[in-house]
């Protein structure tokens, strides 16, 4: 709960704008009857009196001043860790996302781990686990009260290994809308055409949440002919026409989530996903003839379910979820001679898992927390390959028990009258698994979490981890694939070659070792102001990786798994999988976010304003009125079951605030509900990441390879040292607008036939405007079919920039032409989505 003084005189237009005021002796007390009492509502029981620690506080306050008091919104996660950003419903509409995929992707600048995993961020809705992420896909931004996230130690909190960091959608608990969203896109240098069709449904309500979605992506073929590429080759032009860099695709997607809540502090969930996609690529001439192409044709279909059962045991927070999913794919590849080689693949995936979470003693300086899950998770993959008469087939399967924990010890508290320096905690955590077949992996880390103040904490945390190589690294059947378009460094030229790939049984365990130190500050002197600042350093032994571009380091270091002919052309490549024997590397990781609102209506904008909660057609202030107050030893009460009411508003009659409610303001929240205008919303967020060192050891006796400083083990070149990531936005008045831009310095690949090859620095920029025609109440009495409605025009890579890659005298090899490397360039897309 945030306490802001205000003068006396400022009452007036707190009652008026709906505040929740709260006289000094009150500060302190649990929030509950008497805060919605103060709102205008019925008066259930008065406050109890002041205990004589709020007597002493209330010393600290003049006479003529008040308390506003901004509850914590039920479904907030109640952590030691501070947040690294939070976003209210302003915020979020400010980002013109359609689903909740849409807003992580334009978030992923602070959604990103320096630990360098590359995957998705942990997910929670109200502060629960779910069951997959298909359970959140495509919940629309309007029914989304917050998001919070928060570093990749909070992780360990909810039972997930801290390599990701945490992000939580807090929903608003009464939410109707459906909506038919309409895209259509081009890239400017024309060639294809791509457009969408996709209806949804979402109810959330007391019962709990059903959202259900269907869409249909239909994109056309790109030719290389449609792109300005320079051939060395004649034959190559000429075959120009038969070869696709892009397919032509249909994809179907319908999916559906279902929340029921049991009682009020019990969840069950259940999802289902089907897809189909259907693609057809060109793989060039058949016998020279460029007008009769060699055809791609592949379908897969996949099925992806999955279900959650998560409540409260006395103070404990428990889960168990489950998951099944079946991935079918069949592909046609036609050769010179018209037969055509066949290839069908099925893996299934399935597993469950077990999470119980709470206080087990009380510490010296409050309650020791600890979080155990227990999981189980398994693997199928069969494939067959028919090339002619020869057949092959690969069966693999694995089985993987798991068990994790963690153990969460304070140390310093000022409440508890331990240290006067802020709060000290202690986070232990240790993960052992066993995969069916590999040996087993074991897996431990620390953290150590310092809030100095309210705004400032440094976090310091260390892990050791071991990984076992993929099931299809270790066996998967070996795969030849002729007239491969590949740079060969040794001799400057680009040549078709023969690929092999496939699985390497002797691929070893990789052990992990991360370091990270990190500092998150909310300046006090710059209301909306957060900084933060993270270095990690990794060492990683045994790293397995597919086989990495053949320079010449690495044709040294892997002699035989190249095929030259006596000139030297290169004619075959076994690129299975291999282990790298050390590789380390090391960044600092720092920027900003800002962000304000501006223009709020005192009448319309609510209790936003003073509370964190900018901008209209969120919850009004009742709705917060029930969140559960602290246990004692300062651990928050469990939240209310997603979708219900906390306790103080049963029977309440709301107040306030625009939309966000069904069947209160307007039926549908956020930026399409109701009729009440939002005020303005400005944002920009500002990261820098400069690698310190990034190294790899293939083996003994072959030299350490700078990624830095002229190395590389892919075809994108080596590591760019500074990546610069911008995003910045503002919406005002039913029109938005923002713009996000990335820049990194480049890199360079040392050592090829024709000098260096050196991947210049790049920058980018996309362009997005929208309109909400809800908040222009003008426009919509004349144009009645625009209420509900939304249009928005992006522009990707507005500028139409391209990496240049070039060689030591100027040249731009075939591969790395942007046809090639990019062939899309600038993209438009026009989005019309109504909503009901």
């Amino acid at each position: 709960m945030n306490n802001i003084r205000l003068p006396i005189s400022a009452r007036a237009a707190l009652l008026a704008a709906g505040a929740s005021l709260a006289l000094p002796a009150m500060a302190a007390a649990p929030i509950g009857p008497a805060a919605a009492s103060a709102v205008g509502e019925q008066p259930a029981e008065a406050a109890p009196p002041a205990s004589a620690d709020n007597q002493s506080e209330e010393e600290e306050y003049s006479e003529d001043e008040i308390i506003v008091t901004a509850p914590r919104l039920a479904g907030q996660l109640a952590t030691d860790i501070k947040a690294e950003a939070e976003l209210d419903e302003a915020a979020i509409a400010s980002y013109g996302a359609s689903s909740i995929e849409e807003l992580l992707d334009a978030l992923e600048p602070q959604t990103r781990s320096g630990r360098g995993r590359g995957g998705r961020p942990v997910i929670l809705v109200n502060g629960r686990r779910i069951s997959g992420f298909g359970a959140v896909r495509n919940i629309p931004p309007e029914a989304i009260a917050k998001v919070e996230i928060f570093p990749e130690e909070v992780a360990l909190e909810y039972g997930y290994a801290a390599t990701e960091r945490v992000v939580n959608f807090v929903l608003k608990p009464d939410f109707r809308q459906i909506s038919v969203e309409a895209e259509a896109g081009i890239p400017t240098q024309g060639g294809q055409f791509k457009n969408e069709l996709e209806p949804a449904f979402i109810a959330i309500g007391d019962n709990g949440r059903l959202n259900l979605n269907a869409s249909w992506e239909h994109q056309t073929m790109l030719r290389e002919s449609e792109r300005d590429l320079v051939y060395d080759d004649p034959v190559l032009a000429a075959g120009a026409p038969a070869r696709s860099l892009a397919p032509a695709s249909d994809e179907y997607v319908i999916d559906g989530t279902l929340v029921r809540n049991i009682d009020k502090v019990t969840e069950a969930s259940v999802s289902l996903r089907f897809d189909q996609t259907d693609s057809l690529s060109l793989l060039g001439p058949r016998n020279g003839n460029p007008d009769d192409p060699r055809r791609r044709d592949s379908r897969s279909q996949n099925w992806t379910s999955s279900a959650s059962v998560n409540g409260m045991l006395g103070d404990w927070r428990w889960s168990v979820t489950g998951n099944y999913a079946d991935a079918d794919q069949r592909t046609f590849t036609e050769q010179d001679s018209g037969a055509r080689d066949r290839f069908d693949s099925s893996q299934q995936s399935f597993g469950t898992n077990a999470n119980i979470s709470g206080s087990v003693a009380d510490g010296w300086a409050g309650p020791i927390r600890a979080s155990i899950t227990g999981g189980y998770s398994g693997q199928r993959f069969d494939s067959r390959t028919e090339r002619g008469v020869d057949i092959t087939t690969t069966e693999l399967a694995r089985d993987t028990p798991s068990v994790f924990g963690s153990l969460t010890v304070p140390l310093l508290d000022p409440e508890y009258d331990i240290g006067n320096i802020g709060r000290l905690s202690l986070t232990l955590n240790a993960q052992a698994e066993r995969p069916s077949d590999f040996s087993a992996l074991a897996s431990w880390g620390a953290t150590l979490n310092w809030g100095v103040t309210d705004n400032l904490s440094l976090l310091a945390s260390y892990a050791s981890d071991e990984a076992a190589p993929s099931m299809t690294q270790l066996g998967a059947a070996p795969l030849e694939t002729e007239g491969v378009t590949y740079y060969d460094f040794r001799t400057g030229q680009t040549v078709l070659i023969t690929t092999i790939t496939g699985g390497n049984p002797f691929l070893l365990a990789e052990q992990r070792r991360d370091l990270k130190v990190g500092l998150n500050w909310e300046l006090p002197m710059v209301e909306g102001l957060r900084f933060s600042i993270n270095y990690n350093r990794n060492r990683s032994n045994d790293t397995a990786n597919g086989f990495p571009l053949l320079t010449p380091e690495i044709e040294a270091a892997f002699p035989d798994r190249v095929i030259r002919d006596d000139n030297g052309t290169l004619l075959a490549i076994d690129q299975r999988p291999v282990n790298f024997e050390r590789a380390t590397n090391s960044q600092i990781r720092w920027g900003f976010n800002f962000g304000k609102s501006f223009g709020q209506s005192e009448a319309g904008g609510g209790r936003g304003r003073f509370g964190g909660r900018s901008g209209a057609g969120g919850p009004p202030p009742s709705s917060d009125a029930g969140t559960p107050p602290p246990r004692e030893g300062g651990e928050a009460a469990s939240p209310p079951a997603e979708g219900q009411r906390p306790p103080a508003e049963a029977g309440e009659r709301r107040r306030g605030g625009g939309g966000g409610f069904r069947g209160r303001g307007g039926g549908r929240g956020g930026m399409f509900g109701g009729r009440q205008q939002q005020g303005g919303r400005w944002q920009v967020s500002l990261y820098h990441t400069v690698k310190l060192t990034d190294k790899i050891l293939i083996g003994p006796g072959v030299p350490e390879l700078d990624l830095l400083n002229g190395s590389a083990t892919g075809s994108g070149g080596g590591t760019n040292r500074h990546l610069v990531e911008l995003d910045g936005g503002l919406f005002y008045k039913g029109f938005g607008t923002r713009v996000s831009a990335k820049y990194d310095s480049g890199s360079s690949i040392v050592g090829g036939a024709n000098g260096d090859l050196k991947f210049h620095d790049l920058a980018t920029f996309n362009l997005r405007f929208f309109a909400d025609f809800n908040q222009m109440p003008k426009l919509t009495d004349d144009l009645p079919f625009l209420k509900g409605s939304r249009l928005r025009l992006s522009v990707n890579n507005l500028f139409d920039a391209q990496r240049k890659v070039t060689d030591a005298s100027g040249v731009v090899p075939l591969n790395y032409q942007p046809g090639y490397t990019d062939p899309l360039g600038r993209y438009v897309e026009l989005e019309w989505r109504k909503a009901f």
